[in-house]
């Protein structure tokens, strides 16, 4: 009796040991990346054309490109279809399109793909370089898993192997480029937080024409609103010390509106009320709602913005550019400027 016991046991531990280490070996190999990290942080060449605009006037964009997954399949939502591959291309032509006749010098993008099986494995930020004769781009890696198992359901809509990035692209020389990851989310359990991106900071010295010009390119935390205030403190001081010596735009997904009910402290007011930062879209146009760029579809908030420090660098003027459609779930924003001491 007592052997008979004994193998039930052996058995039955079997059964319930055998699940959790395949759970186990899944959540270290899916939670793991295969990317090279030396190529975290790098500047990429394209052979394309580049013409420049009017001459002494630049254009720079910023777009949370949504990784072109349009409104039903973006990263916030838990439940989704595996879109088609033409959906992407379609999505893809949309944005060229709309970008060509603006003809940017700059274009910093959040939540882009490099080669991921989502948007099957088209990298999005060379497809556009390309079609934009922007021949130069600062590539920061912000997601690389083997395994993402989101959106939870259907099973088959699953992320899966993830390799995703902000990019600042450029028609002139990017001559340095770095990569800081800001303050991680603590609320969230460990599981969780394994999965998840990183939030990061890029900053690209460009040489326009022999004259400096700093684009510091941000995402910032979209769920936590501690983590939130304290990634835009840490940003601005950043742009604040770059802004001692060089002309700085400061541009993202600050994931933060005025109007936002949800928010208790507007982590944004940190930087609109910077005495050395301005916002390319003035306080009072931003509550307004007339320069909203979230949800694109029907655009209730901005979360997307650009700021420049104002005594080396002149505005032009600045637009939400709608053209875009629904692209993704943002609308970019744009500003013309120029540099100088002002």
């Amino acid at each position: 009796m007592g052997v008979q016991l004994l193998k039930i046991l052996k058995i039955g531990g079997l059964i319930i040991s055998v699940p959790i280490i395949l759970l186990v070996l899944f959540y270290l190999w899916g939670s793991s990346g295969s990317y090279p990290q030396e190529k975290y942080n790098q500047i990429t060449k394209y052979d394309t054309e580049s013409i420049p605009g009017e001459d002494g006037i630049l254009t720079v964009i910023s777009y949370n490109i949504g990784y072109l997954s349009g409104l039903e399949n973006a990263a916030t939502s838990n439940n989704a279809t595996q879109a088609s591959k033409e959906f992407y291309e379609q999505n893809l032509q949309t944005v060229i399109t709309a970008f060509k006749s603006l003809n940017p010098d700059f274009i910093g993008l959040q939540e882009v793909d490099i080669q991921s099986k989502r948007s099957y494995k088209v990298n999005q930020v060379a497809e556009l370089a390309k079609n934009l004769g922007l021949p130069t781009a600062l590539i920061g890696i912000n997601w690389d898993k083997n395994y993402i198992p989101f959106p939870y359901f259907p099973l088959n809509a699953h992320f899966g192997r993830t390799v995703a990035a902000q990019s600042i692209l450029s028609r002139y020389p990017i001559t340095k480029g770095t990569r800081i990851v800001l303050e991680p989310v603590q609320s969230q359990p460990f599981y969780y937080r394994a999965f998840y991106l990183d939030r990061i900071a890029q900053i690209a010295e460009i040489d326009v024409k022999g004259q400096p010009l700093i684009i510091i390119n941000v995402h910032l935390e979209a769920f936590d609103e501690p983590t939130r205030t304290n990634q835009t403190e840490e940003i601005k001081e950043l742009a604040e010390e770059y802004a001692q010596k060089y002309p700085v735009l400061l541009i993202g997904d600050f994931n933060s509106s005025l109007n936002h009910q949800e928010e208790s402290q507007t982590s944004i007011q940190l930087l609109l009320k910077s005495a050395i930062f301005q916002s390319a879209i003035n306080p009072d146009q931003l509550k307004s709602g007339k320069f909203a760029t979230y949800p694109s579809n029907q655009p209730k908030y901005t979360l997307d913005y650009i700021f420049y420090n104002r005594d080396r660098i002149q505005l032009i003027d600045a637009q939400v550019i709608t053209s875009t459609e629904t692209a993704s779930d943002h609308l970019p924003v744009m500003m013309r400027f120029r540099l100088g001491n002002f």
